[in-house]
C-alpha cells in the first residue's frame, strides 16, 4: 500500500490558505478572528502579516482604531513578482 506522507503546513501556508479559501473579498476581519479560525497565535499572525505586506499582493493589513484588521481585495492573494510589464513601464517613465 502506498501511504502518502504529508508534511505539516507552515504557519505562513495556513494563513495564505485561510485568505484564499475562507476569507470573503472586501470583508475585513479583526486579527483576533484570524487567530480563532487558524489556531495560530496573535503575535505570530501580526509578525507574519507585516512581512507578507512586502511579498504578497491582494491583501491588506492595518490598524483601525485600537484593532488590527485584515482583508483581501481579490479572489486569491499572490506572491509579488519582480519582473512584470508594469515594472518596465514604470522604469521607462522614470527615465524620460
Amino acid at each position: 500500500m502506498d501511504h502518502e506522507v504529508k508534511t505539516p503546513k507552515s504557519g505562513l501556508d495556513t494563513i495564505i490558505e485561510f485568505y484564499n479559501q475562507d476569507l470573503e473579498i472586501n470583508h475585513p476581519i479583526a486579527i483576533s478572528e484570524l487567530v480563532e479560525r487558524t489556531g495560530l497565535s496573535w503575535s505570530f499572525i501580526k509578525k507574519t502579516l507585516k512581512n507578507m505586506v512586502n511579498d504578497y499582493e491582494g491583501f491588506h493589513f492595518e490598524k483601525s482604531g485600537g484593532t488590527w484588521i485584515t482583508w483581501k481585495d481579490r479572489e486569491h492573494i499572490i506572491k509579488k513578482t519582480d519582473d512584470t510589464c508594469s515594472r518596465f513601464l514604470k522604469d521607462d517613465e522614470n527615465n524620460d
